[in-house]
């Protein structure tokens, strides 16, 4: 019991902190939006950001580097729980701190806490720009079933790094999931020509071949790969039942 109030009072903590960030930045915006010819709101966000940081006192951030320390010595030790506690009282003192928020966003997505995942991979994804925190996020929001969400996220993240043919592959798996089964072809379509020797790309394709109906296209595909692996059962399956709907 003691371990799902240490971990509800720390997400309620680490909210608390992005909250007051969240209401920085609003506030920011808003005066942005009255005076024009002011800063973007990127500008904005950083200008914002270089303002927290100066006002780290070197107490403070020798406080965060010595929270992080346990947190990670926790971690090591099995105890996921203390981890995340530590992690987040380093968040308290300075939210800004990168490898902290990914440290504890990767330690909630494999306890399963997608939404407060998401939340840290989001905060990480307009700190960075990296399209390896927008792809985090669309897992996340993935796992929420927040399919409209997590479509963004990983076209953001294959806006800036279209050359990783696994990010198609979640994309098209999102598509799926919103019924855009065309546009999942798409998707996996992109994945295949980076990776045409991935058999598992090229199967997912049968599959939404199939689910459009294009039985004729599924079947050339499924009898294909079928050569390149004649012992995969799943194929056999799939090759059976497209032949038997044609008869």
């Amino acid at each position: 019991m003691w371990t799902y109030l240490v971990i509800l009072f720390s997400s309620l903590l680490l909210a608390g902190v992005f909250v007051r960030r969240a209401h920085l930045l609003h506030k920011k915006a808003n005066t942005t939006a009255e005076s024009p010819g002011e800063k973007c709101v990127d500008d904005e966000i950083e200008e914002i950001t270089s303002q927290i940081t100066e006002k780290k006192t070197k107490k403070d951030m020798n406080k965060v580097e010595e929270l992080c320390k346990k947190g990670e010595e926790r971690l090591k030790a099995g105890k996921e729980d203390d981890a995340i506690k530590f992690f987040v009282q380093a968040l308290a003192i300075d939210e800004l701190h990168l490898e902290t928020q990914n440290k504890l966003a990767m330690l909630y997505m494999k306890k399963q806490m997608f939404s407060s995942a998401a939340a840290l991979f989001r905060n990480l994804g307009k700190l960075t720009g990296e399209a390896l925190h927008y792809s985090h996020l669309g897992l996340a929001l993935f796992h929420e079933q927040d399919f409209e969400g997590a479509k963004n996220a990983y076209q953001k993240a294959l806006d800036k790094d279209p050359s990783r043919p696994q990010r198609y592959v979640s994309l098209a798996q999102v598509y799926r999931s919103l019924g855009q089964v065309q546009n999942a072809v798409i998707a996996i379509n992109k994945a295949v020509e980076i990776d045409d020797q991935n058999l598992d790309y090229i199967f997912l394709l049968g599959e939404f071949q199939a689910e459009l109906g294009n039985k004729k296209e599924a079947l050339e595909i499924f009898t294909r790969l079928s050569k390149l692996d004649p012992d995969n059962k799943d194929l056999k399956d799939s090759i059976k039942l497209l032949r038997s709907d044609s008869n």
